[in-house]
């Protein structure tokens, strides 16, 4: 891949051809780069916006930051413009029905089916299908379901950061476990050690337990920190969802790890 350079005091990026013709900085000579940095020009480094681009505009500024091993680089520091609210839906639409295609297809994939036999087994009754098959079909309406409770609210929505919080939910790390209190149904004090997203914050989340009905608030255990404040799990059943709090949709749910010390959860 051709290597550019941006240039501070013009604006724009240049080639190594343009580099060398027209300002006589031979950029395959060893040990440049502080050279080419001295004349203005950093090296452009790759980039790449960090945010849905069909669901916000994307523009950028420059940026200079080392780089290895000595000297100075140019990277593009993207920021997102929310695009027209239908603009936003329609778009949305289109990602949410693509994801389930192909979640669908992985199913039937792995299931060493065609489309054909299972098309034709959903068409006999329920008690007469075959239990394996039966299984591939519940994780199939499982996709529909989902799909068609996405596609609803994403129609309902007032603002493209709702829609991407349904397109794209946070995703990060969480420091959790039990055991830590009073014994294995008490959740340990809870923190994130990581939260991605460009919509929502990690103050919009909450902890809900489903078997007790139990929610925990942000900030419940400090600053930043999620405490049940004693037992919240049933014995044996210890699934434990993140929740944003405005609309009550499960971001990620695990089951979560007996661990009086504490791990970092991926969701």
């Amino acid at each position: 891949m051709e290597q550019y350079y941006y240039n501070s005091a013009t604006g724009q990026t240049y080639s190594s051809y343009q580099l060398l013709n027209a300002f006589g900085i031979d950029d395959s000579t060893a040990d440049l780069v502080i050279v080419i940095n001295g004349a203005g020009f950093y090296p452009v480094q790759e980039s790449e916006p960090d945010f849905d681009t069909k669901l916000y505009a994307p523009s950028f500024t420059w940026s200079i930051i080392p780089i290895a091993p000595v000297g100075e680089g140019a990277i593009r520091v993207f920021t997102g413009t929310a695009n027209p609210l239908p603009e936003a839906k329609e778009n949305a639409s289109i990602e949410l029905k693509q994801r389930a295609d192909e979640a669908t297809q992985v199913i039937v994939t792995n299931s060493y089916l065609s489309n054909e036999v299972l098309t034709s087994v959903s068409s006999q009754e329920v008690a007469s299908r075959p239990a394996f098959l039966q299984v591939t079909l519940d994780e199939m309406v499982a996709v529909s379901d989902t799909l068609g409770a996405d596609l609803a609210a994403v129609d309902a929505c007032t603002t493209v950061d709702e829609i991407n919080n349904i397109v794209n939910p946070p995703s990060g790390l969480l420091f959790t476990g039990r055991g830590g209190g009073l014994g294995p149904e008490d959740l340990n004090v809870s923190y994130y050690n990581e939260f991605n997203s460009v919509s929502m914050t990690e103050a919009e989340t909450e902890l809900f337990v489903p078997g007790t009905s139990t929610v925990i608030a942000y900030g419940s255990g400090g600053a930043g920190k999620f405490d049940s404040f004693g037992n919240c799990f049933n014995p044996g059943d210890y699934l434990l969802q993140i929740r944003e709090v405005a609309t009550g949709r499960v971001i990620a749910e695990f089951e979560c790890p007996l661990n009086p010390a504490g791990e970092d959860v991926a969701f």
